[in-house]
């Protein structure tokens, strides 16, 4: 009985030392599988936050690049484009240093031999100015009743300037100056004007002859006030223009110039001065009230160029005040 006491103690111990045994192996795998999904779990967890990291980074040098471009394209935008639609205004572009985009068909200086051409002054391309995207399109003030309501239909801003005289021409000169950050420059400007106009005016003081000016078109005439700038020069000369009024151009009958007696008639053109020219001719031959003018018996009749006595001031004013010198004054 002791011994079979003893060997089934042995082999329940035996039995019991196996299963602690397989219990402990059991356990340990356990822990190492746990351990391996916590350092799995880990790894991929930095791996994860690493790719979130890039992700973003990626995204702010995204955005960084994205708000300088857009910072340069605001500064793009913000640089004025203007567009000049006659000669006259680029010329006071040209003047003060400011750059173009657009500027009529012809007549405009060298500077702006790469920008687009609008069409002509009193017909300018609205397509093409609409498609330029101009910040501000700079006229004459004469055209502004046939363009302004053009202008408004297509939502481009205009700007019209006055240029039916010389110091009107320099007014504007300092208007767009002012406008375009060009101040001092154009201060030097005018003062070149007020300088020549004071050896100029000097010369002839006292003396004001009284002068006709008439604007040959095609197929008639106008008479040219001292509101145009044709009839203005002849007063900057120092001459009387005899016909003062309101309106650039009238039309006036020969008999009522005639009752003005001037000592001195301008003739100058608009559009097409060769069949301007010929009208005055055959007016001037065919209509017999002309040979009782004193001027016309006295031979003061003068045909100017219409480039420099024009429908606008331009900066080509001494030339016109040189040709009016020897027909007012004689000299």
């Amino acid at each position: 009985m002791l011994l079979l006491a003893a060997l089934t103690f042995g082999m329940t111990a035996c039995g019991s030392a196996d299963r602690d045994s397989a219990k402990a192996e059991s356990i340990t795998a356990e822990e190492i599988e746990k351990d391996e999904k916590k350092e799995s779990e880990r790894a991929e967890g930095e791996k994860k936050e690493e790719e979130e990291k890039k992700a973003e980074e990626k995204k702010e040098e995204k955005a960084k690049k994205a708000a300088e471009k857009k910072a340069a394209e605001a500064k793009k935008d913000s640089s004025p484009r203007i567009i000049a639609t006659s000669p006259a205004t680029c010329d006071i572009m040209d003047k003060l240093g400011i750059d173009l985009v657009g500027v009529p068909s012809s007549g405009a200086p060298a500077r702006y031999s790469k920008a687009t051409k609008v069409g002509t002054p009193m017909s300018p391309d609205m397509e093409i100015i609409k498609s330029l995207h101009p910040t501000d399109v700079i006229g004459p003030d004469g055209l502004k009743g046939d363009l302004k309501g053009q202008y408004d239909k297509i939502g481009v801003n205009a700007t019209f300037l006055n240029l039916r005289s010389v110091k009107a021409l320099y007014d504007s000169v300092q208007q767009v100056g002012d406008k375009y950050g060009k101040s001092e420059e154009a201060k030097v400007i005018v003062q070149e004007y007020k300088d020549f106009m004071a050896s100029y005016s000097a010369k002839h003081s006292g003396k004001s002859p009284k002068v006709l000016v008439l604007m040959g078109l095609p197929g008639s005439y106008l008479v040219a006030t001292n509101n145009s700038y044709a009839g203005s020069l002849v007063e900057l000369a120092g001459g009387t223009n005899v016909f003062h009024d309101s309106k650039d151009f009238l039309t006036i009958s020969p008999e009522e110039m005639l009752a003005r007696d001037p000592d001195v008639i301008i003739r100058t053109a608009h559009g097409t001065p060769k069949e301007a020219q010929a009208m005055f001719a055959k007016e001037f031959s065919t209509n017999d009230i002309w040979k009782h003018f004193r001027a016309v018996e006295n031979g003061k009749v003068y045909d100017v160029d219409y480039t420099i006595f024009g429908m606008s001031a331009t900066f080509d004013y001494p030339l016109a005040l040189a040709d009016l010198e020897s027909m007012l004054y004689g000299n």
